[in-house]
């Protein structure tokens, strides 16, 4: 006989995650290190994020998406960081962290999938292999090899659906935003009195309301003139972030979904501060650079002293084809970059075999060359900052033992 009580027991047995309601997740699963893997889907143009300002032909090459360079006196000149490289202008947090020595900034990066497809480069990264036969994500298969928590979960996804880095046989925690205002109060106290005589649905259901509060508090940060809805919603998930973070009970790891960075067009459309734009405040793209440098400023602020026991990886699927196109954009590409953040990390330094921009460089004449392997990335920080052994990070990124991890990105701990 199928009761609700066998479902939530089957749903529970199988590591399903149990949703009551919009904002509303729960889960089981069994920490003192936080970690929080942002992916930008749809591929960031790393050659706008982290200019080669110093590269001879970076210019010639980029066109009019390439901003001033350090000192130029543009209204727009990037932000310097050595010689080279500089960072993108609407990532003024970002800057302060690499002086602070909290970014390393990694270039010239892509993991093992080397075409061009989103969907397949995304399953590719979020699976840590390319095999395809693999139904479960890298970042789930690590969570197996952390300690088990006595309270609290383990991990969270935080948006509207799980990423597939997070799937798999160790059941996680997931937090959906609420659209509007939710539900009313009293609805909610008939909730509570309908599940609360039922040993199953109970205690999930008081879980889950605590979890919906919170997010929702620590995601109101009052109004935001971006007008792009991912810029919005990234930020508003950033600090939700760091509320379940710093809450003892809290996850420990927890991933975000920050989409819409294809820029095959108008990608670098900007407007004087004051001047509104009908298709965006600063332009779309602007505002994504925007959202993720106010996103990571929200998620120190709310960690507070964990901020010191965080790291960020900060990381998108490839890079964008170096040359400019015909509508005033860039096309998918390979090399690409990504960041590494937070007070745990050893930062203001970059990691980039640099492999030029010149004649005969370019990757099939068209895409930054690939040098390092962002699986690299992922080994060094789950080893260092995690402490998952040397031997399990063969089974997290199958086919990849020649992917030695990164050493060095995390600080020594005291």
């Amino acid at each position: 006989m199928v009761t609700r009580r066998s479902i939530v027991q089957g749903m529970v047995a199988g590591g399903t995650l149990l949703t009551l309601a919009p904002g509303f997740a729960v889960a089981m699963t069994g920490g003192e290190r936080r970690f929080v893997f942002i992916f930008l889907r749809g591929a960031m143009d790393g050659l706008s994020a982290v200019p080669a300002y110093g590269e001879p032909r970076f210019k010639a090459l980029r066109g009019e998406l390439a901003d001033g360079s350090p000192g130029e006196g543009t209204p727009f000149d990037a932000l310097k960081l050595d010689g080279l490289f500089a960072l993108n202008p609407d990532l003024p947090t970002l800057h302060k962290l690499y002086g602070a020595g909290e970014l390393t900034v990694v270039h010239a990066a892509c993991h093992g999938y080397r075409d061009r497809s989103h969907f397949d480069a995304q399953d590719a990264f979020d699976r840590g292999t390319v095999d395809k036969s693999f139904r479960d994500g890298w970042l789930n298969r690590a969570l197996a090899y952390l300690p088990p928590r006595k309270e609290g979960d383990l991990a969270m996804a935080i948006g509207p659906t799980p990423p597939l880095s997070m799937r798999g046989d160790v059941a996680i925690a997931s937090w959906v935003p609420a659209e509007g205002e939710g539900l009313d109060p009293d609805t909610i106290v008939r909730l509570a009195e309908l599940y609360r005589p039922d040993a199953d649905l109970g205690p999930n259901f008081e879980k889950g309301f605590k979890a919906e509060a919170m997010g929702r508090a620590m995601a109101d940060g009052g109004k935001d003139e971006l007008t792009s809805a991912q810029a919005r919603g990234f930020i508003k998930q950033a600090r939700a972030a760091a509320g379940f973070l710093r809450d003892p009970a809290g996850p420990r790891v927890v991933t975000i979904d920050f989409g819409n960075w294809d820029s095959h067009a108008s990608q670098n459309v900007r407007f004087m501060p004051g001047q509104q734009s009908a298709g965006g405040y600063q332009g779309r793209f602007a505002e994504l650079y925007i959202a993720l440098d106010r996103g990571i400023a929200a998620l120190k602020e709310g960690l507070g002293p964990e901020w010191a026991n965080t790291a960020v990886m900060v990381i998108t699927e490839f890079g964008r084809t170096v040359r400019i196109n015909g509508n005033r954009g860039t096309d998918h590409g390979t090399g690409g970059a990504g960041f590494l953040l937070g007070g745990a990390v050893a930062g203001g330094r970059i990691i980039a075999d640099w492999p030029g921009l010149g004649e005969g460089k370019l990757f099939e004449d068209r895409d930054l060359l690939t040098t390092t392997d962002l699986r690299a990335l992922c080994k060094g920080v789950l080893r260092e900052h995690l402490s998952i052994a040397d031997g399990a990070l063969e089974t997290i990124f199958p086919d990849s033992r020649a992917v030695k991890p990164l050493e060095g990105l995390i600080r020594r701990r005291a």
